[in-house]
């Protein structure tokens, strides 16, 4: 009995701390593996990181090297902006199309310079490198013409839409109407006495026509350098020539329409001459006084009844083309609906629109230029 109950002690014993020691073995397994696979882990995390540490400093010097290559890929390929001159009659609207033009085809915003319509086409003509185009409110000359062939620089012509140069006086001064003739007598260098010329002698309207008001002849015009002074001048010609005075009557005024609103408004009993779209934008303040008894309105200059309606141009050089496709990519876009059609941006602006059927002639003329074609 004492021997088996030994042995069954014995055999209890065993059979407790058994799976008591096999649990602890599996415990300490288990620590190990764990620990092992800590290490392991930490091994790994290191090495993972290093490697990630590696990748992204390989990624960063591939991605450093691609904007690097882009930049100075577009540093090399990057086209300079179009670059105009010319009229600042032609001006604000040139510089809208320019703004248009630059964000439906991703191009820089052209340079639009108003220097003039003569220096523009001066610019223009002097040479292949010179401007892309040249703003005018009056169509190029014989003479600039032949220059430009001269420099080897051939360029198309686009009418652009139309304007009219407007007299305008303060609203709270008398109104009255002028004829081209009443002009000529009051502002030409000389004027007919029978079959003679002679030096312009009138001082006051009235000396003009009696039922004028007795104000001194005084008008704020555009200077000869502008395109609008030549318009106008060969508008009043007279017998004895179109050169303007110069003893004060006429009085040349900068390339700043505001600087001669600011006389209207304060220099009493004075005329000034602006264009029509600065004309719309100052009319509460301004009165604009009728020409040969025709009120300048939109309707009356683009059908041409009013006496100093005008069109307005662009010129473009078609030099090499291929080389320069961003003046066509301009020109379409001056040319488009969206510009100069009915509900177009450049009306807003003051553009007196060309007819329907002008309107198409242009915007033909102008995709005839992108695909290579002249119409010269």
């Amino acid at each position: 009995m004492d021997t088996k109950k030994k042995r069954s002690k014995r055999l209890d014993l065993f059979i407790f701390r058994t799976p008591l020691i096999n649990l602890r073995k599996k415990d300490w397994i288990a620590s190990e593996q764990s620990s092992s696979q800590s290490r392991l882990s930490r091994s790994s995390s290191r090495a993972l990181g290093e490697g990630v540490a590696i990748q992204n400093l390989k990624f960063i010097s591939y991605f450093s090297t691609f904007w690097l290559w882009v930049f100075l890929t577009q540093e090399v390929q990057a086209a300079p902006p179009l670059r105009f001159a010319g009229s600042s009659a032609v001006f604000p609207f040139a510089a809208t199309v320019g703004e248009h033009f630059s964000h439906k085809f991703r191009e820089p915003i052209p340079l639009v310079e108003a220097i003039g319509t003569g220096a523009g086409i001066k610019l223009f003509c002097g040479n292949l490198d010179g401007p892309d185009g040249a703003m005018t409110s009056r169509p190029m000359t014989k003479g600039e013409k032949e220059k430009c062939q001269s420099q080897g620089i051939t360029f198309e012509e686009f009418i652009i839409g139309k304007d009219g140069l407007i007299l305008i006086q303060n609203k709270r001064e008398t109104p009255f109407s002028l004829t081209l003739k009443d002009l000529n007598g009051a502002l030409a260098e000389k004027v007919p006495q029978g079959e003679i010329c002679i030096k312009n002698p009138h001082k006051t309207w009235n000396e003009i026509q009696k039922n004028f008001p007795i104000y001194p002849i005084r008008v704020y015009g555009p200077a000869p350098t502008s395109g609008t002074y030549d318009v106008f001048v060969e508008k009043i010609r007279g017998l004895c020539g179109s050169a303007l005075r110069h003893d004060g009557a006429y009085i040349e005024a900068p390339a700043n329409e505001n600087l001669i609103v600011q006389k209207i408004l304060n220099a009493p009993q004075t005329i000034g001459i602006v264009t029509f779209s600065f004309y719309e934008q100052n009319k509460t303040r301004l009165l604009a006084l009728p020409i040969d008894g025709i009120f300048p309105s939109i309707t009356s200059i683009q059908k041409g009844d009013y006496p100093l309606s005008r069109p307005l141009y662009v010129y473009i050089k078609t030099n090499k083309m291929k080389d320069f496709p961003s003046r066509a990519g301009y020109i379409i876009e001056f040319t488009s609906k969206d510009a100069v059609g009915e509900k177009g941006y450049l009306n807003k602006k003051g553009l007196i629109p060309l007819s329907s059927e002008d309107q198409t002639k242009m915007r033909e003329r102008a995709l005839n230029l992108q695909s290579g074609e002249s119409l010269n």
